[in-house]
């Protein structure tokens, strides 16, 4: 708004530092992810999910961890968590206790968004603003190419991926339990108890 009432100022200069490549990306990227949530793909997803959360609620949470991790490296995690959500929403509805599950979902993008630049919103700004840093500077050596990205990013998020797979493993009880979160506001001392049961 500031630039509409601002005197002097050239609409020109400022459209021309855009990065519309950006924003056509993350167009394309929400558009296709919207289509296969209102194509109702995700709950044919979910009924084949159903029985292996039932089963083994665990090895389940650790799974969609992992799987989290690596679609999210490859796809941008909001997209990915946004699709993920009418799933998980799903089960609950039929039944299964959910939170250990909205853990794994969270911390599976979350170390995912580490493994490329495609990982997250904020990577694809920094690789594209680097690239155009080493392109005006003449220094080729200042771009963070997706490939240095990957080969970077990918061994701190599988890292990653085995300490948390560890602490749900441990503390599998918490994560499950459903007053888990109201648990946490509530302080160490209720933590403490909760973690005791």
């Amino acid at each position: 708004m500031l630039v509409f009432f601002g005197k002097d100022v050239d609409m020109d200069d400022h459209f021309a530092e855009i990065e519309l490549t950006l924003l056509v990306f993350f167009m394309a990227l929400f558009i296709i992810v919207g289509g296969v949530e209102h194509s109702k793909f995700l709950e044919y997803i979910g009924q084949f999910i159903l029985p292996f959360v039932q089963e083994d609620l665990l090895v389940a949470c650790i799974l969609l961890m992992w799987v989290a991790a690596f679609l999210s490296a490859f796809i941008d995690n909001i997209p990915f968590t946004a699709a993920m959500i009418p799933i998980i929403i799903g089960l609950e509805q039929q039944g299964v206790n959910a939170n250990a599950l909205w853990w794994a979902l969270a911390a599976g993008v979350g170390m995912g968004g580490n493994g490329s630049h495609l990982g997250s919103t904020a990577n694809v700004f920094i690789v594209t603003i680097s690239e155009k840093l080493a392109k005006d500077e003449g220094r080729p050596e200042l771009a963070i190419t997706p490939g240095l990205w990957i080969k970077k990013g990918s061994p701190i998020m599988i890292l990653t991926l085995i300490i948390c797979s560890i602490i749900m493993t441990l503390f599998f009880d918490f994560y499950s339990n459903p007053d888990g979160i109201t648990a946490m506001s509530g302080g160490i001392e209720t933590v403490t108890e909760v973690a005791a049961h």
